[in-house]
């Protein structure tokens, strides 16, 4: 099979980040990688070209179908890739805006323990270990890890303590037949979360750096659970993949404070308490495919079934005054009260059957084509008492073409449809917590990928994704308030200049454009809110002698309308990180320092969010962490 090929009937974008040390030399290119705590990119795993993830269900692990409760946490991990464009023209299953692909640890071949520790972010400090086995034949293997923060602290000004742990086994069956397995979880208790919002249209004065302005008895204790299990095999010519998953999002307690202020700095602050609720989503694949080679090209065809259930557990939030304040000073004290409300559930269960097909014409051509018949129903019990029930059927389509100009230059194109979450209304809403309907999705993309050198690649691409659009309404609730449709460009660049520097640039710039009804009445701006149309961000990584690397990470954020009638904005932002490494050998083993300084320029103010929430940006702060490997 030639090498385009492969490109086109496997989707995966780099080796095992646990072989990796940094996002940096793990990226493939600049639209969003994470490795352990290090992050960059345009886009993150939970918002990509101005949309929310969260909501789409655009995830997967190792290229299986996942519907998750909760994010995966880091020590089963060996990297979380954002694809789009180009990168997302292979997947089986692709997404409007993109996809989250999450790559598990792999046992290594030599068996060892790494132990680590030092201090994470806002003088968190922590204590780590990971480690990988297999047996003496290599057939079974495990790999995973731990991390605990006996004191954890966050930029918000919120204190407590968290672990996360996670095991990834991997047993080869057979000679073409490998079964894996994972599970983690990551357990968190701490004072309880906060956020602003604007009482009089405009920014507030900023905020206290790293303070907690939720009263003393507020508390969020909340897990995040994942598990699963993936085999892979070959069975008379066929590829069989199945995948079956269980992700867990359960809180104990999530008391959240809103606190509405005004352009003096003074506010109004109410808790809104919240009693134990659990969330629940079960997903699984099974997927055959098949490669047919007639002469010079290449067939695949693959047929699929992939289905989920969730249940999410809904509570009416009692609200609690706190009173008056100003941003200077604290809540006034206050007694703990008892929650007391209502119930609900809200219960997806979504089933999809695809057909596909691709073909792969040497380094030329290649096409991609889905079809996908999806049932979805939905069965609500309101807060309110009122069960509602819904189902929809509908019928989604995929299709890209990669065509080779040059040896070193494609072309590429793609038309996506899909079906999203609408999630729920948030707490600032009059609804909070009501249950909103589905709605589908659609993208068209067309760029380019060039290969400057071998080692270094452009690409760029022009994007349409529109969707029905949710916001704050007139009245308060939130809902649908129209349809947006964001248009833009976006370009990366990747590689290494050289033997020693590495290099991630990226850009985007986009019209995030509202219409409908409610739009020309003038009840809500033509501009989404709580999102910046222009993004760029710029790392670089050298490596020096004896054994250092500096790296430098520059991110700029345009300026987000704050509100749904586009009132005002919060400013742009621009935020710096500088960091070195270090690998050396302490007492015969090796060992690696890293410290990492974030926000070192000082940027303040808020991020404003779609909700009209406002967030406080986060202090500068320094992470200083020493490993050593035993074995290996």
């Amino acid at each position: 099979m030639s090498r385009i090929t492969v490109l086109l009937f496997t989707t995966a974008l780099a080796s095992p980040a646990a072989a990796q040390d940094s996002a940096v030399r793990s990226a493939a290119d600049a639209f969003g990688e994470r490795v352990g705590i290090e992050q960059l990119g345009l886009y993150n795993e939970g918002q990509v070209r101005g949309f929310d993830l969260n909501n789409s269900g655009a995830y997967r692990i190792e290229d299986a179908y996942f519907s998750r409760a909760a994010p995966i946490n880091d020590p089963v991990l060996a990297g979380v890739g954002v694809r789009v464009g180009v990168n997302a023209a292979a997947l089986a299953y692709p997404a409007p805006s993109g996809v989250v692909n999450y790559r598990l640890r792999e046992p290594a071949a030599r068996n060892s323990l790494t132990l680590g520790g030092g201090v994470r972010d806002y003088r968190t400090p922590t204590v780590e270990a990971n480690g990988s086995w297999s047996d003496a034949g290599g057939r079974f293997g495990l790999a995973g890890g731990i991390v605990w923060r006996p004191v954890a602290r966050w930029g918000a000004g919120t204190e407590g303590d968290a672990v996360d742990a996670g095991l990834v086994g991997r047993l080869a069956l057979a000679e073409g037949h490998v079964l894996r397995a994972f599970a983690s979880a990551y357990v968190r208790d701490y004072d309880g979360d906060y956020a602003f919002k604007s009482a009089d249209g405009a920014v507030p004065p900023d905020a206290r750096r790293t303070h907690e302005y939720s009263p003393v008895w507020a508390r969020v204790e909340a897990m995040n659970a994942n598990m699963g299990v993936l085999y892979d095999g070959e069975l008379a010519g066929w590829s069989v993949d199945l995948a079956a998953f269980r992700s867990i999002f359960d809180t104990e307690r999530t008391d959240f404070t809103l606190v509405e202020t005004r352009a003096d700095g003074t506010a109004e602050a109410t808790l809104f308490l919240s009693p134990p609720k659990r969330n629940v989503s079960d997903s699984g694949e099974a997927r055959i495919s098949r490669v047919f080679g007639t002469g010079p090209v290449d067939h695949l065809v693959s047929a699929s079934l992939r289905g989920r259930r969730s249940e999410v557990e809904l509570a009416s939030s009692l609200a609690v005054p706190l009173g008056p304040l100003t941003l200077a000073t604290d809540v006034a004290p206050s007694e703990e009260p008892a929650w007391s409300g209502s119930r609900g559930l809200d219960v997806v269960e979504q089933v999809t059957g695809s057909l596909g097909y691709g073909l792969a014409w040497g380094d030329r051509l290649q096409v991609r084509l889905g079809v996908h018949r999806t049932r979805y129903e939905k069965d609500v019990l309101t807060i309110a008492g009122v069960r509602t029930r819904g189902t929809e059927e509908t019928m989604l389509y995929n299709a890209s073409a990669v065509v080779g100009l040059t040896g070193r230059t494609a072309l590429f194109g793609s038309w996506v449809t899909g079906l999203e979450e609408s999630g729920v209304a948030p707490q600032s809403a009059t609804n909070r917590n009501e249950v909103l309907p589905p709605v589908e999705a659609e993208q068209f993309e067309l760029g380019v990928r060039h290969a400057l050198t071998d080692n270094l690649t452009f690409i760029g691409a022009l994007f349409d994704v529109s969707k029905p659009t949710m916001g704050i309404r007139a009245d308060g609730s939130f809902g649908h308030v129209g349809q947006v449709a964001h248009r833009g460009v976006e370009g990366s660049l990747a590689g290494r200049l050289g033997e020693k520097t590495r290099i991630v640039l990226g850009t985007v710039a986009f019209r995030p454009e509202v219409s409908g009804p409610l739009v020309e009445a003038g009840v809500v701006g033509d501009r989404a809110a709580g999102i910046s149309s222009l993004v760029a961000n710029a790392s670089v990584e050298r490596q020096l002698g004896g054994g250092w690397s500096v790296d430098a990470q520059l991110s700029y954020w345009g300026e987000r309308w704050a509100d749904s009638r586009n009132t005002f904005k919060t400013p742009a932002q621009v935020q710096l990180n500088l960091g070195a490494r270090r690998s050396f050998e302490l007492g015969d083993h090796p060992a690696q320092f890293r410290l990492l300084a974030s926000n070192v320029t000082g940027a303040d103010g808020y991020w404003a969010s779609p909700s009209g929430l406002l967030w406080p940006i986060g202090a500068p702060t320094v992470r200083a962490l020493l490993s050593v490997r035993f074995g290996g």
